[in-house]
């Protein structure tokens, strides 16, 4: 690196290892897509069979560990490569109005086992249904706990008490998927800005 920024002859390896997390993403969001395009329309009112909704939950839970992933390359974490990100940013016209750029989707994901110690340690009480695929529940009045779910009727994914809308998140992934495909295929370069 050249005052932390990328050398053009290395470019290519931070092509392929973000490439592995986009493409590894759209394959969950084909999956999920095809679920969703075969699935018969009375299957969302009377609901997803349990093989089903565990399915869908994972390739969404996937999307969102690939993202957090993505999103570690353009603002990394520690002191040191910063530079690096700028580079990355700049060259796939990045800001921080990018969905990938929340704090929580990468703190959903790692750090995940201490929001479970502590989402478990307030005690549960009312309703608890850990998977859900389906459209959001209307407040009854009886406390619900969902530990996975997809409200299909919203866009919304919720892992434990953190919701992320999933279209604009599968929307900067599959862009960025697109950009470093090109990249890749034109000799490993990145983008100029």
């Amino acid at each position: 690196m050249e005052d932390g920024r990328i050398c053009p002859p290395y470019e290519a390896f931070y092509i392929n290892g973000m490439l592995f997390n986009a493409q590894s993403a759209f394959r969950s969001i084909a999956r999920i897509s095809h679920a969703f395009e075969t699935l018969p329309e009375a299957a969302m009112e009377e609901g997803l069979d349990r093989v089903l909704t565990h399915d869908i939950l994972n390739e969404l839970q996937n999307i969102i560990v690939h993202g957090a992933a993505l999103s570690r390359y353009f603002w990394p974490v520690r002191k040191g490569h910063a530079e690096r990100g700028i580079h990355l940013r700049e060259s796939l016209n990045i800001d921080e109005s990018n969905p990938l750029f929340s704090r929580d989707l990468r703190n959903a994901i790692e750090h995940f086992d201490e929001r479970l110690d502590r989402y478990l340690s307030d005690g549960i009480v009312g309703v608890v249904i850990p998977e859900y695929v389906g459209p959001k529940p209307g407040d009854d009045g009886v406390p619900g706990h969902l530990f996975r779910a997809f409200f299909t009727d919203v866009g919304i994914f919720r892992l434990l008490d953190s919701d992320h809308e999933m279209d604009p998140i599968v929307a900067e992934i599959i862009r960025i998927k697109e950009l470093l495909e090109i990249a890749d295929e034109n000799g490993g370069r990145l983008p100029t800005a």
